[in-house]
């Protein structure tokens, strides 16, 4: 069950500026993860060493928190493998706060978004006028929520299948759920459980339900951090 926050606390979602610094800042760290492997080419070190001056000097290296920046100022190649598959994720998160911004549509919930195509229309490496940071505008507050409790409904599913892995009534239980605002806008359903690629989720491959889950976390983390339960971003939880 999701824990429900005490009855004293209340959370402050971030300012648009600072969304608009954590969507560049998860730009940033998911250019350098992606570009890892491309030490041997002509550019991709100077790429990489150009990512924090220029977080600087738009004003948006402040929200970077440490472990962000010893990553980015790592040099090409000596990046952990693990770390680097990791990191290369945040890019869904960049996604989700891309969209928030009114910058770039939200891919649906089972497929990958295009790093270099939502870090370019965040204005990646560009002048802080052709970036949100400029003017930060985001969507209304309960376009936020649904879209985090979808979110929520998908990632709760997602784990209960890894628990016990067979089908089951999820419009029956989503509708009847009291703990959360279960939605299943925008969910593939077949068989009244949850679908991926209109597959039944206890028929889709090891593979392709990983690569789901991995989608669902990073947007689920974005849009919980949009909350303003925490006020790091590394610290948000997605619990279910």
């Amino acid at each position: 069950m999701k824990d429900i926050p005490d009855d004293d606390f209340e959370p402050e979602p971030p300012s648009a500026r600072r969304v608009a610094a954590r969507a560049l800042i998860l730009a940033a760290i998911s250019c350098r993860a992606l570009i890892e492997d491309d030490a041997a080419k002509d550019g991709a070190e100077e790429l990489r060493a150009s990512i924090l001056p220029w977080l600087e000097s738009i004003g948006t290296l402040g929200e970077a928190e440490s472990s962000e920046v010893d990553l980015i100022a790592t040099p090409l190649g000596a990046l952990d493998d693990k770390r680097g598959l990791n990191v290369s994720w945040r890019s869904e998160g960049m996604a989700a706060l891309a969209w928030v911004l009114n910058v770039s549509d939200l891919p649906p919930v089972n497929i990958q978004c295009e790093p270099s195509d939502v870090a370019n229309c965040l204005g990646f490496l560009d002048d802080a006028e052709n970036t949100p940071i400029q003017n930060p505008r985001l969507r209304d507050a309960v376009t936020i929520k649904n879209l985090t409790n979808t979110y929520l409904t998908l990632h709760w599913r997602l784990r209960q299948h890894s628990l016990a892995p067979s089908p089951i009534d999820f419009v029956a239980y989503a509708s009847a759920c009291t703990w959360a605002n279960m939605r299943l806008d925008d969910l593939e359903i077949v068989d009244r459980d949850l679908a991926i690629d209109g597959v039944r989720i206890d028929r889709v491959s090891e593979a392709r339900y990983h690569e789901v889950c991995s989608i669902t976390q990073e947007r689920h983390q974005a849009l919980n951090w949009l909350m303003g339960f925490e006020e790091l971003y590394s610290q948000v939880t997605t619990d279910t």
